[in-house]
C-alpha cells in the first residue's frame, strides 16, 4: 500500500490522491495490526469482572441504586481504562478475526495483490480455533461472560451477530478460492443457525433467540440469522432454511416502527445507530438474494434509511450514538457507529459526500498515529482511550476497505506497483 501511496504522490494522481486519507487509515491500521497480531483488550473486560457482573446485574435490577454501584466502573473506564490490565489479559476475538479478513478481501479483490489474500487465509485456522465447543455444529460466540436484562451468558455461548461475519468471511473465500472446505463449513454453519437456537413462530413470521443460551429475542440478531438461512436456504437449496430465513424476514420487517425505526429488542426499547445499520445492512443483503418485490424489502429500507438519516446523524453529519437513549449517554461518539455508518453507506453505493466528510472527522478524531482507533468520544475528556479489536476497530477496517474496494478505481500502471 505504501508504494501505491508514494507513486500517487510523485506523479499527482487525482484519483488515487483524492482516496489517500482512506488509503493512509489502512495501510496505518494494517502496520498496527501486524505488530500486534489481533490481540487487545476488550470492553467488555470491566462487566465481565465479578464487581462488573455484580454491578450490572444489581443496574438491571434497581437502576437507581444499581446507577451508584457502577459509577465507580464508568468513571474508571473512561478516566483510567488500562486499570483492566490488572485483572484482564489481552485475547483474539472471532468476529474480529473474520471482519479482518473480510478486509484483506477487500484489498485483495481491490489491488490483486496476493499477499491481503495470503493475509486472510492465515486467519481461518485462527478463526476454526476459536469456534464454539458449545455449538453442535459450527458456531462462535462472544469470548466473555455477559450480564443482560434476563440474566448471565456464559462466554462462548453461540450468537448469530458472531457467527454471521464468519460465515460471510468463509462464503468471500469459498468465491475466490473455489475451495470446497468453505463450502462445507457454510453448510456446518447453516445447520448449527437452522437447529441450534430457541424459536417462537407468530403465523408466518419466526423469532429466535440472540444466543443458544438465553430466550431474549433481538431485533438486530435475527436479521443476521435471516441472512445466513436465505443465503444458505438458496445456495444448497434448503427448501426449511429458505422457509424459516423468510419468516424471520417477516418477522424483523414487522418489527419496525410507523416511523421507520428499530427498537433494539422486544424488552429492551432503546434506539440506536449500529445496532440499526445492522438491520439495514442485513435486509439490504437478502434484497439483493431474493429479488421478490411482494416481500416489500426495500421499501422497508428505504424508510429505515430515512429514518436513520434524519435521526441518527446529527447536524455535522456524523452518526451519533441513540435516538432513543436507554439511560444516561456520557460520551458523543462512538467508533462502532462511524465503522457501521460507513460499511453501510459503502454498500448501498449512496451518501459520497457525507462518506467523505465521515472519513475526514475519523483521521482528525479517532485513528491514532499507532493506527488503531479510539473507542469512544467526550466532549469533556480528551483522552484516545487504548484499542479495543472487537470494540470497534476491526469494524472500522472492514468498513475502510467498503469504501476503498467501492470507490477506487485503480490505474493500471498503478495497479502494477501494489
Amino acid at each position: 500500500m505504501s508504494n501505491l501511496m508514494s507513486v500517487a504522490a510523485k506523479n499527482h494522481d487525482p484519483v488515487v490522491m483524492k482516496y489517500s486519507p482512506t488509503l493512509k487509515m489502512i495501510e496505518t491500521f494494517e502496520q498496527w495490526v501486524d505488530s500486534d497480531n489481533l490481540k487487545t483488550y476488550d470492553w467488555w473486560d470491566i462487566w465481565g469482572s465479578s464487581y462488573g457482573q455484580w454491578s450490572k446485574g444489581l443496574f438491571v435490577k434497581h437502576k437507581y441504586i444499581g446507577a451508584v454501584a457502577v459509577l465507580p466502573v464508568v468513571l474508571l473506564d473512561i478516566f483510567w481504562p488500562s486499570f483492566r490490565g490488572l485483572f484482564a489479559k489481552k485475547r483474539t476475538y472471532p468476529i474480529s478475526h473474520a471482519q479482518v479478513g473480510l478486509g484483506y478481501l477487500n484489498l485483495y479483490q481491490c489491488t490483486g495483490k496476493k499477499i491481503y489474500l495470503e493475509k486472510a487465509l492465515n486467519l481461518v485456522d485462527p478463526l476454526f480455533k476459536m469456534a464454539s465447543p458449545l455449538a453442535k455444529d459450527l458456531g462462535w460466540g462472544m469470548k466473555h461472560q455477559w450480564m443482560t436484562v434476563q440474566g448471565l451468558v456464559p462466554a462462548d455461548t453461540p450468537c448469530n451477530t458472531q457467527t454471521a461475519y464468519a460465515y460471510e468471511f468463509l462464503l468471500e473465500l469459498y468465491n475466490i478460492t473455489s475451495e470446497p472446505f468453505y463450502l462445507e463449513s457454510l453448510k456446518k454453519i447453516a445447520k448449527h443457525v437452522l437447529n441450534d437456537f430457541h424459536e417462537w413462530r407468530d403465523g408466518d413470521k419466526l423469532v429466535s433467540s440472540y444466543s443458544t443460551g438465553d430466550q431474549r429475542r433481538v431485533i438486530n440478531a435475527n436479521s443476521y440469522r435471516m441472512f445466513m438461512l436465505i443465503d444458505a436456504g438458496i445456495r444448497f437449496n434448503d427448501e426449511l432454511c429458505l422457509e424459516k430465513g423468510i419468516a424471520t424476514l417477516k418477522y424483523v420487517l414487522s418489527k419496525q416502527g410507523s416511523d421507520g425505526s428499530w427498537v433494539y429488542s422486544e424488552d429492551q426499547d432503546f434506539v440506536d445507530g449500529f445496532h440499526t445499520c445492522f438491520v439495514l445492512k442485513n435486509l439490504y443483503k437478502v434484497s439483493k438474494i431474493l429479488n421478490d418485490a411482494s416481500l416489500n424489502i426495500e421499501r422497508a429500507i428505504g424508510k429505515g434509511l430515512d429514518y436513520y438519516c434524519e435521526n441518527l446523524i446529527d447536524k455535522n453529519d456524523y452518526p451519533v450514538p441513540f435516538s432513543v437513549k436507554p439511560r444516561l449517554v456520557l460520551y458523543k461518539y462512538d467508533l462502532y457507529d462511524f465503522a457501521e455508518c460507513l460499511g453501510l453507506f459503502a454498500d448501498m453505493n449512496i451518501k459520497r459526500k457525507q462518506t467523505q466528510k465521515i472519513l475526514d472527522f475519523i483521521t482528525k478524531n479517532f485513528q491514532t498515529k499507532k493506527g488503531w482507533f479510539s473507542f469512544r468520544k467526550f466532549s469533556f475528556w480528551p483522552s484516545k482511550g487504548i484499542p479495543y479489536m472487537r470494540s470497534a476497530n476491526s469494524a472500522m477496517f472492514l468498513a475502510l476497505t467498503k469504501v476503498m474496494k467501492r470507490d477506487f478505481a485503480y490505474p493500471e500502471e498503478l495497479r502494477k506497483v501494489l
